[in-house]
């Protein structure tokens, strides 16, 4: 007899024959969704996971298949994507920033990791009467949720609804399911990713502001949009004045809270639509739509009164002031180059104007912009060829004109201008960053000719001039101490000559590293050059530790004009300035032997100028000295 006892009916065999076609079909489409969704671009992830539902929905004959999100503080869910077959309906709309906790039952099963498996909603025990209760609601018969994300931690659910008649779903199929939420878990944590990459590649991440790639594609975008709908850009570029001074000397903690502070009130002044970029550094570009100049006037007036109140930062008040260049479209240009490029040379003209201005681009900027350039190109490679060398005026002592010393006065003696004088190029040397290495450069110079001038004149002394600016560089001053260590007793013979004007830019700076140098170098002079010219205060004079003061060159050529009895004024008042607080002091400028004759009546006992003698090289310097002491 055959034995049929492992042998299923004809029923059974259906089913299982049905069950295992469903789950083979099941297991190709899940394939197929990893490989879609592996490959999907960003933007099409949400309707690409709308179809995935649709498919798996109808190949399980269910009504409505959908999907929950949490937000990231785990405390609403939504639903963010939905399919329903024809004739059910939609639910996505009512159910959106819903609290997590709203169905508690649910919540508690969903964060245990367990997938909620509902064959018969009225089922549902009383502890889930909520939960029974939006289902009813909703017509679900029987349902599945399956949550996606880190076990105990989910990131949402998947879910599938039967509406027309109650269904089970195989074990298998279950776990097919939590296969299916976590593909979706990992394709929005890619898209996540990738969107947080393009943040960071469009993105400045001490401000916030857009960067330099994200200003040339928004910048070509409103270009596009101009041209085709006729409206009128203005391109501003924003730079902020003397920033350098703040990370110099309060380090770039103290900076970077400036820049995230002038960024906020710049996005603060301008409107939501205009475009604003940080490119780097403490430059700032704005793009915006005008209908006039009018209009423009104001939006730059609301940024420069953006900027009145100063910024507390470390217990330190600083003061935001900035330079303002600005360019229009498609007055003076139609590209994004162009147009920055022109914004930027007014920026800089507004700066060369005194700084805290706003200009707007001429095409006479331009050549004067590309006339800069070539001398910033020329200024370099003299550093590299040693064309700025020091020529030498004399100082003397007065009334007799006994030559004393020298001060070093840099001539760049250039291949094709000829020799120029510092007012040709220091300014422009300062702003390029390379007054230091002329500055050093001088005295690398000058220090040589001293050992020589002092065979002739052993009391000889050297001034040589140091931009403030100098005294914020540690390494140049580290250069600048070796250089003097190197000469030995000479290095007691040398003064170094500051502007007033410089000095004020920051003068706790200026006080600590001069100081630093004096306790250095035991006898090293130090003198404050244009003296009276306006910007320091007796306590700022007291806080510096200085040995002369130079009388600005206009004070001494008033000597002879209608300013006279001023000028006689406060020439005294500095030489009795000098007298109270032992200070040396020196006239500057002098031309006429009128002017030398008052200077000492007045008490001044050294000066310098044309009638003297011009600057002169160190060889014609030495024989000054060798027929001052052949005379003596």
């Amino acid at each position: 007899m055959e034995d049929t006892r492992s042998l299923p009916e004809d029923g059974a065999v259906g089913d299982y024959q049905n069950r295992f076609e469903q789950r083979l079909a099941f297991e190709r489409l899940v394939a197929e969704l990893s490989t879609e969704l592996i490959h999907a671009a960003p933007e099409r992830l949400d309707r690409l996971i709308e179809q995935a539902l649709g498919r798996i929905g109808r190949s399980f004959d269910v009504d409505r298949a959908y999907l929950f999100r949490y937000n990231a503080e785990r405390t609403l869910q939504s639903n963010t994507h939905e399919w329903v077959e024809e004739g059910i309906s939609r639910e996505s709309e009512h159910l959106q920033a819903v609290p997590i906790d709203h169905f508690p039952w649910l919540l508690q099963q969903l964060s245990a990791g367990r997938a909620v498996h509902v064959p018969v909603v009225a089922a549902l025990p009383d502890e889930a009467a909520t939960e029974r209760a939006e289902f009813a609601r909703e017509g679900i018969q029987s349902l599945v949720l399956v949550p996606f994300g880190d076990a105990g931690h989910p990131d949402g659910f998947i879910g599938f609804d039967s509406v027309r008649c109650e269904r089970h779903w195989p074990s298998e199929i279950l776990l097919g399911l939590r296969l299916v939420g976590q593909m979706f878990s990992n394709a929005f944590r890619a898209r996540e990713m990738a969107e947080q990459l393009i943040e960071l590649a469009f993105r400045d991440p001490l401000t916030g502001l857009g960067n330099r790639r994200f200003l040339g594609e928004q910048l070509h975008h409103a270009l596009e949009r101009g041209g085709r709908e006729g409206t009128r850009l203005a391109v501003i570029v924003i730079d902020l004045d003397d920033f350098k001074l703040v990370n110099d000397s309060y380090g770039h903690s103290a900076g970077d809270e400036i820049l995230v502070r002038a960024a906020s009130r710049i996005v603060g002044a301008l409107r939501s639509s205009d475009i604003i970029a940080r490119l780097g550094g403490d430059e700032f570009v704005a793009v915006v739509e005008t209908q006039g100049l009018a209009s423009l006037s104001q939006l730059i007036g609301r940024l420069f009164d953006a900027m009145l109140e100063p910024a507390e930062v470390c217990g330190t008040s600083f003061a935001l002031r900035m330079s303002v260049g600005v360019t229009l479209y498609p007055d003076d240009g139609a590209d994004a180059e162009t147009l920055l490029r022109q914004a930027d040379t007014a920026m800089y003209a507004a700066k060369a104007e005194g700084k805290n201005r706003f200009a707007f681009f001429d095409s006479r900027m331009t050549r004067d912009s590309r006339a800069t350039l070539q001398m910033r190109h020329d200024l370099r490679l003299a550093l590299e060829r040693d064309e700025i060398r020091p020529l030498y005026q004399p100082r003397v002592a007065l009334p007799s004109g006994r030559v004393i010393g020298f001060e070093a006065l840099a001539r760049w003696h250039h291949p094709r201008r000829g020799l120029l004088s510092p007012g040709d190029f220091l300014e422009l040397a300062e702003r390029s960053g390379m007054i230091g290495a002329i500055d050093l450069n001088i005295l690398s110079h000058a220090l040589a000719d001293l050992a020589q001038w002092r065979t002739q004149g052993p009391d000889c002394r050297l001034s040589v001039n140091l931009d403030a600016v100098d005294l914020r560089d540690e390494a140049l001053i580290a250069r600048l101490l070796a250089m003097l260590d190197a000469v030995g007793e000479d290095a007691q013979r040398v003064e170094i000559e500051i502007t007033e004007s410089s000095l004020m830019r920051d003068i706790e700076q200026a006080s600590r590293t001069l100081a630093r140098l004096r306790e250095t170098v035991p006898g090293l002079r130090i003198a404050i050059d244009d003296f009276g010219s306006g910007y320091s205060s007796l306590a700022s004079l007291g806080r510096l530790p200085v040995t002369a003061l130079k009388i600005d060159r206009g004070f001494v050529a008033d000597l002879a004009g209608e300013n006279r009895r001023s000028a006689r004024a406060i020439i005294r008042a500095i030489l009795e300035l000098g007298r109270s607080l032992d200070l040396q002091v020196i006239a500057e400028g002098v031309e006429t032997a009128a002017q030398a004759e008052e200077l000492a009546q007045l008490g001044c006992v050294e000066a310098q100028g044309y009638l003297f003698a011009p600057p002169v090289s160190a060889a014609e310097a030495l024989r000054l000295l060798a027929r001052e002491g052949a005379a003596g």
